[in-house]
Parts: structure tokens; sequence; C-alpha cells
């Protein structure tokens, strides 16, 4: 996709703004928010994307709106277009430019498996009064890539998107922007005894990994942030099986690994001078004759005995042996992870903003206050004394799942066992399993599958903080 800044229309086909009480309100137009209407002229088209009244509109607002402006743009199809972005005074230019985040993530579509391609835009005219920099267009684009790049890794076929693939993509990152990248193998996890790791993955055709990326853009600093990202690359259920209408769209399992691989690849393009590790615990939680049991007892890397109650709690596990892992080599500043949980989260919250659970009052203002800027929003949820004990076993340190009602509170007691491995460092736990996948249409910019959700959050906040 080509991007030109002008500052006349070059295309005959326009996205143009307008505010409900805007004077130059097109007939039979209201101007509110995600009104989307296409007129006809004789020299041009003009697709009219309403933002609602002036002083209520956000980035979000901006950018939901031109991505329901490109995908008529689409549904015409045509392959170019000028977005003329709105005065709005006190915007500045990379907030303005959310107009052309919205344009590249509202025309995104996984299109890999369709015999017939659909029309795909070729090149936006970004037209501004505003003295628009190659710089921000740029950074613009690279964030809203990152996203796609996330939706294409959730989006891809389960037997290929494995855990040695997720490694793979590591790789590639670390080819294109010197980031150094380690792979702990089976063997490797194994030898360290990850244990947790071990067994969720052990019965797999696919062997688990443990993916670590390291980002140092401020040798003069140790401090660092560390990301976790949840990648079960398909999850069955193990033992306890997942039943029909549950397991369909297991393959979006490592949408938390793919959303830490999209901050990684936008942060080696960026280069800001921030540290930052990245941990991804890869498994495919299959059946086999090495499948994990329930009631049985595992010790986890922290050293904190387990009881599985049951094969279908696997994400929490993996991810405490992650946590733990990294926390000892790497003694992070503060730990953020992502992780498709828990259904239970849906129950709280739809697919309207994520969970957020976090041990530290000042991190989880700012994850919310990013979380507010670029329209993924979080919603923290408790973390009260009775969920951590409520995961204690009575035969051995921890269970899986909690003694509540099946059910009850089961994001947070979720999260209390997470936090069992965090010790006394800044964490906070993002449960996604609502946001990072839509089985419905589009919504503005928001495609139908794999959405992508966790890399402008984390971005924006590790940008800011």
């Amino acid at each position: 996709m080509k991007i030109r800044i002008t500052k006349t229309a070059k295309s005959s086909i326009r996205i143009l703004f307008i505010f409900e009480d805007s004077k130059k309100l097109p007939p039979d137009f209201k101007g509110t928010s995600g009104e989307v209407s296409v007129r006809h002229g004789t020299d041009a088209v003009n697709i009219y994307c309403g933002l609602g009244k002036e002083e209520l509109c956000t980035e979000r607002t901006l950018k939901t709106a031109c991505a329901k402006g490109i995908q008529k743009v689409l549904e015409l199809k045509k392959e170019r277009v000028s977005v003329i972005l709105p005065e709005i005074k006190r915007f500045s230019s990379m907030e303005l430019l959310s107009a052309l985040k919205g344009a590249i993530l509202g025309s995104y579509k996984f299109v890999k498996y369709k015999s017939e391609k659909p029309v795909s835009i070729d090149t936006i005219d970004v037209v501004s009064s505003r003295s628009i920099t190659v710089q921000e267009i740029s950074r613009t684009e690279i964030i809203a890539e990152s996203v796609n790049y996330a939706r294409d890794l959730v989006n891809e076929n389960a037997h290929e998107m494995t855990p040695a693939r997720l490694a793979k993509e590591a790789k590639n990152l670390s080819k294109s922007s010197g980031m150094k990248v380690t792979v702990l193998d089976e063997h490797d996890i194994n030898r360290l005894k990850l244990n947790l790791i071990k067994a969720v993955g052990e019965s797999s055709p696919y062997p688990p990994r443990l993916i670590i990326i390291e980002y140092t853009g401020n040798l003069r600093s140790k401090e660092n942030v560390l990301l976790v990202g949840k990648g079960v690359t398909f999850d069955s259920g193990g033992l306890n099986l997942k039943p029909s209408g549950s397991m369909e769209t297991m393959r979006s399992d490592m949408a938390g690994a793919a959303a830490v691989l999209g901050v990684m690849k936008s942060l080696g393009a960026l280069k800001p001078k921030i540290n930052v590790t990245c941990a991804i615990p890869a498994c495919h939680n299959a059946i086999g004759s090495k499948a994990f049991f329930t009631g049985d007892i595992y010790k986890s890397y922290e050293g904190l005995t387990v009881e599985i109650c049951s094969t279908d709690a696997e994400g929490r596990l993996i991810l405490a042996d992650a946590i733990s892992y990294c926390k000892k080599r790497f003694k992070p500043a503060s730990i953020i992870d992502l992780a498709t949980l828990t259904g239970a989260i849906l129950i709280s919250l739809a697919d309207t903003a994520a969970g957020l659970f976090s041990n530290d009052d000042e991190l989880a203002a700012k994850l919310i206050d990013s979380g507010e800027k670029t329209g993924e929003r979080l919603w923290r949820m408790p973390l009260y004394q009775e969920y951590s004990d409520s995961v204690k076993s009575e035969i051995a340190d921890l269970r899986n799942l909690s003694k509540l009602k099946k059910g009850y509170a089961g994001s947070s007691t979720a999260a209390a066992f997470i936090k069992e491995f965090t010790g006394d460092i800044p964490w906070a736990h993002i449960d996604i399993a609502g946001t990072a996948w839509n089985d419905s249409s589009p919504k503005g910019e928001i495609p139908q599958f794999a959405t992508g959700y966790g890399v402008q959050l984390i971005l924006d906040y590790l940008l800011k903080n």
C-alpha cells in the first residue's frame, strides 16, 4: 500500500468527515457518529463519514469513521482513495492521523485461502492543510501494519501456526530489527524443569517452545518491561475435551502471543529508547498418550506444586512458568501479560473491553488511560484475597481451578493463580478472551475473526511511559 501526503485530493474517490453541527452538511445527512453516506457527483464520489459532536470527537471516533469509509471504497471496488483529514484544532498531527490508521485497519481482510482475491486498496492520499511529516505517516503505518500482522498470525491455520512457527516469526523479527531472540525447545524446557509448559505441550506432535525476544533501546538503563503473551496455538482442552461449538475457533488461543509479537515488530521499526523483553510460552494442548492428567500434581519452575483440576485451564500454567523463568533471569521492573485466558470474562464484559487485573494501581491507571486513547478499552477487575484463597490446594500448593462453584469468578480466580508467580513486581494481567476474536461482521476498524487487540494499547503505554 502506497501512502502519499498531498494538499489537494488526487483521487476521484474521496473520504470526508462531517460534524453534526457543520454548516456544510450534505442533504439528508446528519453527521452523527458512525453514519456513512456515498454521494456520486459529476467528477468525484464523496464518501461522507459522520463524527458526531466536535467536542466529543476522539481519536477512536475518527479511526472508526475512516474504517467505515474505506469499507465503502472497497464495496465500490476502487483501489485508490483520498482521505481528507478534518480540521480539529485541538488534535495534534498524529491524532489526526488516526484516520489513516483507521483506513489501514479497516481495509484488512484475511484472504490467503480465497481462490478469488477481492479488490484491495493500493494507494491512500492523505490530504491536509496541516504540515504532516513523512515520519508521522511512517509511524502511523508501522503501528497499523503491526496490528494487521498480529491478525494474520491468529487467522492462520493451527497446523501452520505451530509453536515452531511462532519461534520462526520471532527470528524473522530479529533479522529485520536486530533484536536478540532465544528459543528454548522441548529439550531445554525439560532440562530447565519448566514442568508446567512441558505438561501442557508434551502430548502434541508440535513440541512446545519458550520464545524470548529482547529489545534494548536504552543501553544506559537496566530497567526493562516484561511482556508475556499466551501462545496456545490450538487448544483442544486436553483430556477435559472441549465440546463442539467451543473448539472451532481455538486457533485464536495464541492471540496474546500474536499481540506481543506485533508490539515487538513495531518497537524494532520505531526504535524507542526503552528496554522490553518479550516471552511467549507456545504450546499445542492436545490429546494423546502423553497428555497430562487431571488430579496429578506438577512442580512449577517457581517451585510451587500445582494440582491439575482441569487440563482445559492450561493457559495459566504456561504463563506461570514463563513469568517465573523471566522474572529470575531478567529481573523486570514490571510485568504485563496478555492472554485469551477465560471464557468467564465474556460474561462480565462481552467483547466491549478486556479485563484488567493488577497488583499496582499506578500501572493499572496508565494502562486504562492507554486503552481509552487507543479504543482498546480495559476494565479493572478485583483480585480479592478470597480469590487467592480459592486456588490453594489441600494436596499441593496450588490448584489450577478454584474451589468456588464451577464458573464463579472464573476470570478473577485465574488471575489470582498467575499472581502467585509474580512476587512483588508491579504486574498487570489482561484477559483478552472477549476482545481478541470477533465472530460477527466487521465493526469499523475491527474486522471479522482476529482483531489484533492489544498491539495499539501496549504500544501506547510503552511509548508514553
